[in-house]
């Protein structure tokens, strides 16, 4: 294990976040759900990297996806479900690809999979406890260089809830009571699935934004998944703009 990897620091970091939520709000559940994913997402990744390769391989990628598998579906789930979002998600990196890179965000494709074939509801554990994931966010964000990112879904978000917040007479600032932080510093910047441009990458964070802004306003259900999941599709196009 390289710890100076990021995502290495990323599974090790959700690892302790995981004991903490666990811990504090005496939630045993989540942890076992999340051992679920886990064991699933390895399982699948190590199976299919096997038959290719025939070589027995645990990957980082794998743990990751797991460990956010764990936090965004409900720990109240059927236990097949919880593994089978898990084994769609690492599914996905394999078989749907383009430019010999897969196109999804893994566990986004996983998660929102589960959701509508299976009828999974989501929990996004921790995802408003934002003393703790800021800080370690702009972390990894610093390391992967993806603040362009983040900053571009910033400002979209809240020009237009901004706008909508002025329209319904609600201050302005209750917006950051509202946002995702899970989703927007731990899946938002996935590196693999984004922009490696300057412009690419800002119009990616403010297309995703816009997009779950305008998503929410029509009733759609998992605004952040599909957003996200959408925008991936348009990451290969944004990386030719310099």
């Amino acid at each position: 294990m390289n710890i100076k990897s990021i995502k290495v620091q990323l599974g090790i970091f959700l690892i302790l976040f995981s004991l903490y939520i666990s811990f504090v709000a005496k939630d045993s559940p989540f942890l076992l759900s999340l051992g679920l994913s886990l064991i699933a997402a390895i399982a699948a990744d190590s199976f299919i990297i096997l038959v290719k390769t025939r070589k027995l391989i645990i990957t980082e990628g794998s743990i990751v996806s797991g460990l956010i598998i764990g936090y965004v579906i409900s720990s109240g789930e059927q236990w097949w479900i919880t593994a089978l979002a898990s084994v769609l998600a690492i599914s996905s990196k394999h078989i749907i690809r383009f430019s010999g890179r897969h196109l999804f965000n893994p566990a986004g494709f996983g998660a929102i999979a589960a959701v509508f074939l299976f009828g999974a509801s989501t929990e996004w554990k921790g995802a408003y406890l934002w003393y703790i994931i800021i800080p370690f966010g702009i972390y990894f964000i610093s390391k992967i260089r993806k603040i362009e990112i983040v900053a571009g879904y910033f400002i979209a978000s809240f020009i237009l809830f901004g706008a909508q917040a002025l329209i319904q007479d609600t201050q302005v600032l209750n917006i950051l009571g509202y946002l995702n932080w899970f989703f927007i510093f731990i899946m938002l910047i996935e590196p693999m699935t984004t922009p490696g441009t300057y412009y690419g990458k800002i119009i990616f964070g403010a297309g995703t934004g816009a997009l779950i802004f305008i998503l929410y306003l029509i009733g759609i259900k998992e605004a952040e998944l599909v957003a996200l999941l959408c925008m991936n599709l348009s990451a290969p196009l944004l990386n030719k703009r310099r």
